[in-house]
């Protein structure tokens, strides 16, 4: 597990520096707490150095209209200037301009705004144009960047969302959120068809989702690992529950599965011991 823990912090690293995983290979850290401390620093470092000569950009857009500041931020700022100033908006003034600029532009802002000064402004956002800012970001499969906002948006919103991601972006975007207490909350939204739904998606070989499936079972309780595993082991194609099994073996984590049976219904149980046998 913490192989896969470790590979998530790595791309999360090289997208935070814009750079391909591979150029920061040589890293030699084992430590995934370690990993999170280094891109924590890596984030004060590019989001906090301009903040005081912005100061006087922010406190000149707070005198003016939201809709000459949207004009301004599409036509004199751009994306990477924007999301700086985004972030130290009051946050309805930041949501107000955001209505009035261009989706292609919020699209810009929202993948490189700094996480940690985006919540209030996030949560204050139209579904509406959280829905079609979500829409865009997945057409990019800028999964990392999606991931980052499931602690920030409220439940209305992500059930909003939830309706324009297809199931394999659901397992991308799992792989990469860090709060196991929002993750469960966000998958326990999924009825049983969707969690099947994904876990089949999840079972197809041409798209090497095993490691995200781990991810997503290790990263709930006990409860909703189960409706995950059953939701595998009672599809009615049998290669989903056998992929299921082959991955947990793959990666050394049978042990996740083996204590699930007993709170399943009789056939995917029974069926989750006959797999385990083999």
């Amino acid at each position: 597990m913490n192989d896969l823990k470790l590979q998530a912090e790595h791309l999360k690293l090289a997208r935070l520096l814009g750079c391909k995983e591979s150029q920061i290979a040589a890293l030699k850290i084992r430590d995934v707490d370690a990993l999170r401390q280094l891109r924590a620093a890596c984030t004060s470092t590019l989001f906090d150095g301009d903040r005081a000569s912005l100061q006087k950009v922010v406190a000149a857009a707070r005198l003016m209209p939201a809709p000459l500041n949207a004009l301004i931020a599409e036509k004199a700022m751009g994306p990477v200037l924007g999301s700086r100033v985004a972030g130290m908006l009051p946050p309805q003034l930041a949501v107000d301009i955001a209505k009035r600029a261009p989706l292609a532009l919020n699209v810009e802002v929202t993948l490189l705004i700094d996480p940690r000064s985006a919540v209030p402004m996030l949560r204050l956002m139209p579904v509406e144009l959280v829905v079609a800012v979500t829409r865009e970001v997945v057409k990019r499969r800028e999964y990392i960047a999606m991931a980052r906002f499931v602690d920030t948006l409220t439940n209305e919103q992500i059930r909003a969302c939830m309706q324009v991601l297809d199931d394999e972006a659901m397992l991308r975007i799992g792989f990469f959120v860090e709060s196991p207490q929002r993750l469960e909350e966000v998958v326990g939204l999924m009825n049983d068809e969707r969690l099947q739904k994904v876990m089949a998606v999840g079972a197809k070989p041409e798209l090497d989702l095993g490691a995200a499936v781990l991810m997503l079972l290790s990263g709930v309780g006990d409860k909703l690992r189960t409706r995950l595993a059953e939701a595998a082991l009672s599809h009615p194609d049998a290669k989903v529950g056998d992929s299921l099994i082959a991955v947990a073996r793959q990666h050394g984590m049978v042990e996740l599965l083996a204590p699930l049976g007993a709170a399943m219904k009789p056939a995917p149980a029974q069926r989750l011991r006959d797999l385990l046998a083999c």
